[in-house]
């Protein structure tokens, strides 16, 4: 293949410069080097640049490529210069029009066409009207538009296609493999029962599964084995003073339960973290160790699974409800709704329970407007109605509007990020909340993390 045909292989308006492309087809031609092809560019810029003839009245231009005369009907040379500056690949404007790629090429340069050159032939500006090139421009722009808007949507699929294809191949694997379905029965522990039923609601919402902290540097240890040990041991705190047999257990699953989001190692929104395992690692071993978690409150009551994203896991999250629900599939004490949705409403008894994460709102945040309006009629069908969220990583209890606002604390350590904010002075641990099937809340437990521990 000699050097024009190379050179005729691509589009030129595909680079932002002529020493761009001169560098692209010195990487994949390097027969020559960037010098030699921007010289073989500049020469191949004035080649067959011999004036075409155009005859009016048969509207049909006469081109002369080298020694080859072509001829192009009025009607091929305005689709290939619609096509052209709308951009369409000119492969596609070759095969549609029935022409090589050569031809395009040379047909190009003969008018001096580029992709930002006006939709209308010199023809249509003469014996058009300002009314009819206005139109034929708007509307030729508009295809251009479309055709801009469909290589983007096809660049999205393309990168959805690579994303979920990376994500099979770096984490569900792996999650098949380790897919566990839960008993269907565990044992019940004996507790003394109540003639007022009531709900617990247990959130460890902020864990940080695979958050990194060194206690040199940011003065406590956390890492999978501490995690895992703060989690169980202050679960089974709260156990041992729950008072009497609670009719269900609501658990708030998500809100930030992983640390990361995704094979980067970042949040949701690409912020990097200090991790103690890889992103995949953290997934797998973070799913199996919600369903072991769900397992041993299973052994107080029937649970209810509430799915809460949050802002370092929100799509992990949602890898997290899938497996709860596949695990889960054939069990009848525990139940879990399918939602993506980032704030949910449950009513309990005459007790109207709200969860969500927390990020987004501050404390101008009109709480019991949100529940009011998204939740309207189970709203007028309650008389108590509790928010529940996490994200700011220690407890707080107020209210306002009829509402009970609960913000949740956390088990997680310290990291660099906390340690350098000094965002250190809250006390981590579980809590848990009942509610009252008549009168709402009516009281907390909470597990402290101490120094001991």
């Amino acid at each position: 293949m000699d050097t024009q045909d190379i050179i005729e292989k691509y589009d030129p308006e595909d680079f932002p410069s002529r020493i761009a492309f001169a560098r692209f087809l010195a990487a994949n031609h390097p027969e020559k080097t960037t010098k030699g092809w921007e010289m073989h560019l500049i020469n191949s810029e004035y080649q067959n640049s011999v004036p075409y003839t155009y005859d009016e009245e048969d509207d049909t231009y006469y081109l002369m490529f080298g020694e080859v005369a072509h001829t192009l009907d009025g009607d091929e040379h305005k689709s290939i210069l619609h096509d052209y500056t709308s951009g369409v690949k000119v492969a596609d404007i070759a095969g549609k029009n029935n022409k090589t790629l050569d031809f395009i090429h040379r047909w190009r340069r003969t008018f001096g066409i580029t992709r930002s050159s006006s939709p209308i032939t010199t023809n249509e500006i003469i014996t058009s009207s300002e009314d009819e090139i206005a139109s034929a421009i708007i509307s030729r722009k508009m295809y251009a538009s479309q055709i801009k808007a469909a290589k983007k949507e096809r660049a999205a699929l393309a990168d959805a296609a690579e994303r979920w294809m990376n994500l099979d191949r770096e984490v569900l694997t792996h999650m098949r493999g380790n897919l566990v379905k839960a008993p269907k029965t565990v044992p019940r522990l004996k507790l003394k029962k109540t003639s007022r039923p009531y709900a617990l609601v247990v959130c460890p919402t902020d864990f940080h599964w695979g958050k990194h902290g060194w206690v040199d540097e940011v003065g406590e240890t956390y890492n999978f084995e501490e995690a895992r040990k703060r989690l169980f041991e202050k679960t089974q705190s709260l156990i041992e003073r729950i008072p009497v047999s609670p009719e269900k257990i609501f658990v708030g699953a998500g809100s930030d339960w992983f640390h990361v989001d995704n094979d980067a190692g970042t949040t949701t929104k690409g912020t990097p973290q200090d991790m103690c395992g890889s992103p995949a690692e953290i997934l797998v071993t973070g799913c199996r160790l919600a369903r072991e978690h769900i397992d041993l409150l299973r052994q107080v009551a029937p649970v209810e699974i509430v799915m809460m994203a949050g802002n370092h896991d929100r799509h992990s999250t949602i890898a997290l409800m899938m497996y709860l629900s596949a695990a889960y599939e054939d069990v009848e004490d525990v139940t879990i709704a399918i939602s993506p949705n980032n704030r949910r409403y449950i009513t309990y008894g005459d007790t109207l329970l709200g969860f969500t994460h927390g990020d987004g709102l501050s404390r101008k945040t009109n709480m019991a407007g949100l529940m009011a309006v998204e939740a309207r009629e189970q709203w007028g069908l309650t008389a108590h109605k509790v928010w529940f969220h996490g994200h700011l990583h220690h407890q707080r209890l107020t209210e306002g509007d009829g509402c009970l606002i609960v913000q949740m604390p956390s088990l997680a350590g310290h990291d660099r990020y906390h340690a350098r904010s000094g965002y250190t002075t809250s006390t981590a641990g579980l809590a848990a909340y009942l509610i009252d099937k008549e009168e709402g809340y009516i009281g907390s437990l909470f597990a402290p993390v101490t120094h001991e521990d």
